[in-house]
């Protein structure tokens, strides 16, 4: 079991097929997770992790789910998720030229505004928990 020291876990989930994401690509069958504030204390066997926190303050049974990392979406466009589906039928210079340009040089602040959150609640559903620091945007 992989674990940082914790007096106690603010969430066990337990009961569930961890894919770690670690350099052998190590996959937890009854595995289970830690959290202590907004880090992962331990990672490991679900009997392991429940004995090392067995005053969680909640304590969450996955029932064989599938507990694996957020996703890092290393590429978006913030500007454009207003605008999804007005040029999914035509070629790359007709999108840009035609459509998507036309359309982001007519966005408001407001617009980019509106369409930026949209972006994140998208994503934050979606399971991505950080995104690169190349984030793009019209305003």
């Amino acid at each position: 079991m992989t674990q940082v020291a914790a007096v106690s876990a603010d969430i066990v989930l337990h009961n569930a097929f961890v894919v770690t994401m670690d350099g052998a690509l190590t996959v937890i069958r009854d595995g289970a997770i830690a959290v202590v504030g907004d880090r992962i204390a331990a990672v490991g066997p679900s009997a392991d992790v429940l004995g090392a926190f067995p005053g969680a303050a909640q304590t969450l049974n996955l029932a064989g789910r599938i507990l694996l990392p957020g996703f890092v979406n290393t590429h978006v466009h913030t500007s454009q998720q207003l605008a999804r589906g007005i040029a999914d039928d035509v070629d790359l210079m007709t999108w840009l030229h035609g459509r998507i340009w036309p359309y982001e040089s007519h966005m408001t602040e407001e617009d980019s505004y509106a369409s930026t959150l949209l972006c994140g609640i998208e994503l934050i559903r979606s399971g991505v928990s950080q995104l690169s620091t190349g984030i793009s945007s019209t305003v």
